[in-house]
């Protein structure tokens, strides 16, 4: 008997994603999800030359219901089932004003932060055991709207009321469903405005602990909402914002 719990991450190449996927390698069985085959492997050749063991790797367009289902079930396969998932995979918005979205732009980004999220999750609740755990990284921007950001701030917003929604369906069944919001951390998407002087100087006018985030602190949240012990936070949307939803 081992007391490894069986976990994918999906959007484990970098950020938040990889940050935890570091983490919970140390103790769990991983399997590591990503947009492209050769991000997904790149990604498990850097954990697995720090010393990390990582079950699998697989590259798959988040919006492709079909690859994505398949690597869900070659993971969840490999593993002998799925204890949780941390549903993380996303993209930028356009950073413009709302009249100069782009529709196509606009649809893209919904088909990956929107109906990505929702196709990992449906096709891991088949494999899910019970109980089980189901984390959505959603944004503070879902409960704090940014300007300029309305494509970004309504995928996260409609992502927070997904998991809520699953949690309402699936909670009786031992499937917690919690939402992560964080807000702004040391990532990809997210380097282009925090090494900006004037720019990170604005955003930390906005936030009361004035600090960004670290990924200990975001890979230690979703570590412990992964666990046992925060089952019972089922349908809770969890602020990592440094006071910035306040």
């Amino acid at each position: 008997m081992t007391d490894r719990r069986r976990i994918i991450i999906t959007g484990a190449t970098s950020g938040i994603g990889f940050a935890v996927a570091q983490r919970l390698a140390k103790t769990d069985d991983v399997w590591i999800m990503g947009s492209r085959p050769e991000t997904a492997a790149d990604a498990q050749a850097r954990l697995e030359s720090a010393g990390l063991r990582i079950v699998g790797a697989s590259g798959v367009d988040a919006a492709d219901e079909e690859a994505v289902t398949a690597a869900v079930d070659e993971a969840a396969a490999t593993m002998g089932g799925l204890d949780g998932i941390f549903i993380n995979a996303g993209m930028d918005g356009q950073a413009v004003p709302s009249t100069e979205l782009t529709v196509d732009g606009f649809r893209r980004l919904l088909d990956v932060n929107v109906l990505g999220p929702f196709i990992v999750a449906k096709a891991a609740i088949r494999h899910l055991t019970r109980p089980s755990t189901i984390v959505f990284n959603s944004s503070a921007n879902a409960v704090r709207p940014e300007a300029h950001f309305l494509d970004y701030n309504a995928s996260k917003a409609a992502v927070a009321s997904m998991a809520q929604t699953m949690a309402l369906e699936l909670s009786a069944e031992g499937i917690s469903v919690i939402s992560l919001a964080p807000g702004y951390f040391p990532t990809r998407m997210t380097e282009a405005y925090l090494n900006d002087p004037e720019i990170a100087e604005d955003l930390m006018d906005l936030i009361p602990a004035k600090r960004f985030g670290t990924m200990k602190e975001v890979s230690e949240v979703v570590d412990f909402l992964l666990s046992n012990s925060a089952r019972f936070m089922t349908g809770s949307m969890v602020n990592l914002d440094g006071g910035r939803s306040i």
